[in-house]
């Protein structure tokens, strides 16, 4: 039985629990709340507030521990503690500590771009330069009494436990916007990568659904088409009412390709209502045992907390069990027709999945923005584009557009180059070193960036930093050696058949009898030379001229192309 009560101010939970009494303080923050110019900045506060660092995720931070009434206080007693007085000698620290240290899912960037949720797809490149005030100001915003919750498992509240936290206002949830054009979309992941994941309405259906795909591709994959080594799902219930169910699959080696034809099988067959009523109901029934134990061991009071955290109502063990008997093997159906639709496919790299109906995902802009075109140094087939609404980068087909008010960063090095980082994922970067005048660009992206979006990058080695390639290695578009022989022939073609043409037109003036009327009434055969003559010289010179044209065209384009 969960009993609600107020610590210091922070709405707390309370159940008994068998084994030792544990709890946890919750805050709702998470890498959903950062920029990428913050990127890193939870998990920095979460690491230098106490040697035992909880967890971030995408909407919550939280510390947690277990022991003895008394170590539980002197814990969350000193997590507040340092929360109200951050540890400012210690940044360096913990920063050098817990670089480079996370692993990364992909899949948040491609549905939902650079910002909320597809903030935690990106490396943490702005953690080396977190200062102590960007440390306090986002505690101040975010790691403050009214923005807590606290939960304990245990007979009662420990003795002693002060939650003395900086005042505040709770923060709603980030809002969700994906930049998918359509769905079910694919990507390309890292080499031997397959996953998948969905949106849905957050319920116990959905609960259901997610292990009913485990349960599937577990069979189908690993164990009778031997193409995985390991397949599971996770459930994640988000404070906006939606939640993600996302599957990644380990291929066997050498087995990648056949992973993807599996899990787009099995997601098909979900999708058209091939679902057994047994199997539902056996889910159903091991959900509701881990519910029980949860309950007995105190694992569901921190789902409660984040409840609290979003306004949602806290749920009793008795409603939970109802809310997931009551699932059907329709209702599962249901949402696996919503999920599929929603899809975002992660497959192998080299491959695709149209063939599965399946639509692309954006690699790059549609669009090419107006303004100062700077050529490539040594390649024609790069452009820069910069004008006061952005910059284009122009590689053959490939365009990469971001504009300034919809920028979301902007790496900087010390070089000079600039990676323009839009709200959408893409990407467009200055390499001074591969464009002409491509100084000018960089001051403008100085000027117009504001200085909150940038993030100073350490410097490159000499041989990182990109060069154009030398004349002797560029391929250059060889002129049609047959332009002047075409040009050649063409003129004197014109020039036979104009003076034939000539000629009839005099043979008709010399021949015509009296009485003759209209002027081709005499002309006989000859005649009909001298016209055919005409249009044919006529056409022939019309060659020459666009020959010689074109043949001066490729000339200056050559020239244009040449190395300063």
């Amino acid at each position: 039985m969960i009993t609600r009560l107020e610590v210091d101010g922070v709405p707390a939970l309370l159940a008994p629990a068998d084994g030792p009494m544990h709890a946890g303080l919750v805050f709702r923050v998470g890498t959903a709340d950062e920029t990428l110019p913050r990127r890193g900045l939870t998990r920095l506060v979460e690491h230098l507030v106490t040697d035992e660092p909880g967890s971030t995720g995408a909407e919550h931070t939280y510390f947690h521990t277990r022991g003895t009434p008394g170590e539980i206080a002197d814990y969350l007693s000193t997590v507040c503690a340092a929360l109200r007085n951050p540890p400012a000698d210690r940044i360096a620290e913990v920063r050098d500590r817990i670089a480079h240290t996370r692993e990364r899912d992909p899949l948040p960037m491609w549905r939902y771009g650079a910002r909320a949720y597809g903030v935690a797809s990106y490396p943490e490149w702005a953690l080396p330069g977190l200062t102590d005030e960007q440390v306090r100001e986002w505690i101040a915003g975010y790691f403050t009494r009214a923005n807590a919750a606290l939960w304990v498992a245990g007979d009662t509240i420990p003795d002693g436990l002060r939650l003395d936290l900086p005042d505040g206002t709770r923060r709603p949830a980030p809002t969700s916007v994906t930049v998918l054009p359509a769905t079910p979309a694919w990507f390309t992941g890292p080499d031997g990568a397959v996953g998948w994941d969905s949106v849905v309405r957050r319920d116990a259906a959905a609960a259901v659904f997610a292990t009913v795909l485990e349960r599937r591709l577990q069979d189908e994959l690993c164990d009778r088409a031997a193409v995985a080594d390991r397949a599971r799902t996770e459930y994640e219930p988000r404070a906006d009412g939606t939640a993600r169910v996302l599957a990644t699959v380990e291929p066997t080696t050498g087995r990648a390709d056949g992973a993807l034809g599996g899990l787009v099988d099995v997601l098909a067959a979900l999708r058209a209502g091939r679902i057994d009523p047994d199997e539902v109901g056996a889910v159903v029934k091991l959900t509701g045992e881990g519910l029980r134990d949860a309950e007995c061991r105190g694992a569901r009071l921190p789902g409660q907390a984040f409840n609290l955290l979003a306004g949602r109502p806290v749920q009793t063990l008795d409603e939970a069990l109802a809310e997931v008997r009551a699932v059907t093997a329709d209702d599962v159906a249901g949402v696996a027709a919503v999920a599929y639709g929603s899809g975002l496919l992660m497959v192998p790299g080299g491959g695709g999945a149209d063939w599965a109906g399946y639509t692309a995902a954006p690699t790059m802009s549609e669009t090419v923005l107006e303004g100062r075109t700077h050529r490539g140094r040594g390649d024609r087939n790069l452009r820069l584009i910069s004008g006061a609404r952005g910059i284009s980068v122009v590689e053959g087909d490939v365009v990469g557009t971001v504009r300034y008010d919809t920028c979301a960063a902007v790496l900087a090095w010390p070089d000079g180059a600039r990676q323009l980082i839009g709200e959408d994922a893409v990407m467009a970067r200055v390499e001074p070193t591969l464009y002409r005048d491509a100084e000018q660009v960089v001051r403008d992206v100085d000027e117009w960036i504001p200085a909150r979006l940038r993030i100073d990058m350490p410097p490159r080695d000499r041989d990182r930093i990109p060069q154009p390639r030398p004349a002797t290695d560029r391929v250059e578009p060889a002129a049609d050696s047959r332009r002047p022989l075409i040009t050649l022939i063409a003129a004197g073609m014109a020039t036979l058949f104009v003076v034939a043409g000539g000629l009839g037109v005099l043979t008709m003036m010399l021949t015509q009898r009296p009485g003759d009327t209209g002027l081709l009434a005499g002309l006989g055969e000859y005649g009909l030379v001298a016209a055919a003559s005409i249009l044919f010289g006529t056409f022939a010179g019309r060659i020459a001229v666009d020959a010689a044209v074109e043949l001066r065209r490729q000339q200056a384009e050559r020239r244009a192309a040449r190395p300063d």
